[in-house]
């Protein structure tokens, strides 16, 4: 069943964005990087996938390709003829099946995928299994993966302003349900044939999802595709390099409306 999913928008600027969340919170993960937006060039759309802020209520079946075409619909509701999806860890493996629909190739201007779970899902041993798994409904156990994966270098007060954001805005039940679909769903025979712009960016601390994942299972889907990665990030870069995270994702946007001289 289509349902819209509840976002919230920034800017009035002609060109349109769309930023697909990660599993630990909703767009308010987003919230560091509001001050840095440029509100005349652009419009930024931050939408929460089912189960999470705006969209808790939302029932699904919490699939890659719920998540994808949810994302395409609200870009009906918004009425963007063109936009341009920018897709963090979870949301990035969405953003990967949104680029592979023929319907969109179109309209669907640029991608950028960041810290992105690869198409083919991310496997995780029994460990890491019970790692992750342990988040889902211990806070303590959340906080703990919050800090693995940004390195444990960024302190307590960080750690406990991720964890609350993410016991706001992040249902357990979909929590459970998408780490399943983020760790075992392949949806990467449905990722074919973009040829447009596409940026992954990687962290420079992130020992999961790292530049070597991304350059084995993400970049060779492209034709079109850079891959670069980000000094001193892990894989929160929204939260830990906010301004330098938005400034190569703005410039990556721009780059394809640039002409060259004559």
């Amino acid at each position: 069943m289509r349902m819209t999913l509840g976002y919230s928008t920034v800017g009035s600027g002609a060109t349109k964005v769309i930023w697909a969340h990660s599993w630990l919170a909703g767009h308010e993960g987003y919230g560091c990087m509001i001050p840095f937006l440029d509100t005349e060039q652009f419009t930024w759309a931050f939408p929460d996938f089912r189960g999470y802020g705006r969209s808790k209520e939302l029932a699904g079946d919490f699939s890659v390709s719920e998540m994808g075409r949810d994302l395409i619909d609200l870009t009906d509701t918004l009425g963007w003829d063109e936009f341009h999806l920018v897709g963090h860890s979870m949301g990035g493996q969405a953003a990967q099946w949104v680029s592979g629909q023929p319907e969109v190739r179109d309209r669907l201007s640029s991608l950028v995928l960041l810290c992105a779970v690869p198409s083919r899902a991310f496997p995780l041993d029994a460990d890491g299994s019970r790692f992750f798994g342990a988040a889902i409904d211990d806070l303590d156990a959340r906080a703990a993966v919050i800090s693995a994966v940004t390195g444990g270098r960024l302190g307590t007060g960080f750690v406990r302003h991720v964890n609350e954001l993410s016991r706001k805005t992040a249902d357990p039940a979909a929590m459970r349900a998408y780490l399943r679909t983020w760790t075992q769903d392949d949806v990467s025979e449905q990722v074919k044939g973009y040829e447009r712009p596409v940026l992954v960016l990687t962290g420079q601390h992130d020992s999961v999802l790292t530049a070597a994942v991304a350059e084995e299972q993400i970049v060779p889907q492209y034709t079109d595709v850079r891959s670069l990665v980000l000094d001193g990030a892990a894989h929160l870069p929204p939260m830990e390099t906010p301004a330098r995270t938005l400034a190569l994702i703005a410039e990556h946007i721009l780059r394809p409306a640039v002409k060259p001289s004559s």
